[in-house]
């Protein structure tokens, strides 16, 4: 029998958008590559998390201490494509500074522990890298309208990444704050949820970014 039904089934909810995501981007070849490096991660962390929710007590300790570290560890791997993918078409001064970013961060979150504080500090991570996509794409749309460039595809992925990182923060609060007692079901189902929309948007936003062409000229980058 499954321990948490609904949080185990919407973390499999999780990891099969995932993998549709990160087929679909995969296919354009390029900077899709990365990014679906990154959905691919997301998904094996759901896939470890609902596994852990629904049948740790299947486990022994040592399989549960794995299943909650391949969480993490997916986790911050997928934050470190995130970043990667973001910034493969900024200059190359941009590229390889955020790049020492992004293995700084990865090899901080993978020494972590197994304990809910890693998981906090991993998500932490993961939303620092959407920030990081979100910058990079602002930075780009204000460029491509300072030189005139006709392209619109810029804005739009910028728009979605907005929409993706505000959802995903407001997923973060649903953990955080008090969950009403009169819901039959455990926050992390609302989390999922949430997150479900909010990797849509991420995808839309990523989907954008890989169809914008790179500029002959850096300073459209």
């Amino acid at each position: 029998m499954i321990a948490e039904p609904i949080t185990s089934l919407t973390d499999y909810g999780i990891a099969l958008e995932c993998l549709l995501f990160a087929g679909l981007l995969g296919r354009k070849g390029g900077s899709g590559w990365l990014w679906a490096a990154a959905f691919s991660s997301v998904s094996i962390a759901a896939l470890s998390g609902g596994t852990y929710h629904g049948f740790a007590s299947e486990f022994s300790l040592a399989g549960r201490w794995l299943l909650w570290r391949g969480t993490v560890w997916a986790l911050a791997i997928a934050s470190f494509f995130i970043i990667l993918a973001a910034t493969s078409k900024t200059p190359w001064l941009w590229r390889i500074g955020l790049l020492a970013v992004a293995t700084v961060q990865l090899a901080l979150s993978l020494r972590l522990g197994s304990g809910a504080a890693a998981f906090a500090v991993s998500v932490a991570d993961y939303l620092g890298a959407l920030g990081i996509a979100l910058i990079v794409q602002g930075w780009r749309s204000r460029q491509q309208r300072r030189f005139a460039a006709l392209d619109q595809r810029s804005d739009t992925g910028f728009a979605w990444m907005v929409s993706g990182l505000s959802l995903s923060g407001v997923a973060i609060a649903i953990l955080i704050l008090p969950w009403p007692n009169s819901l039959k079901v455990s926050p992390l189902a609302g989390y999922h949820l949430l997150q479900m929309v909010a990797l849509y948007c991420i995808y839309r936003s990523a989907r954008a970014d890989v169809n914008f062409p790179r500029a002959r000229d850096e300073r459209l980058l």
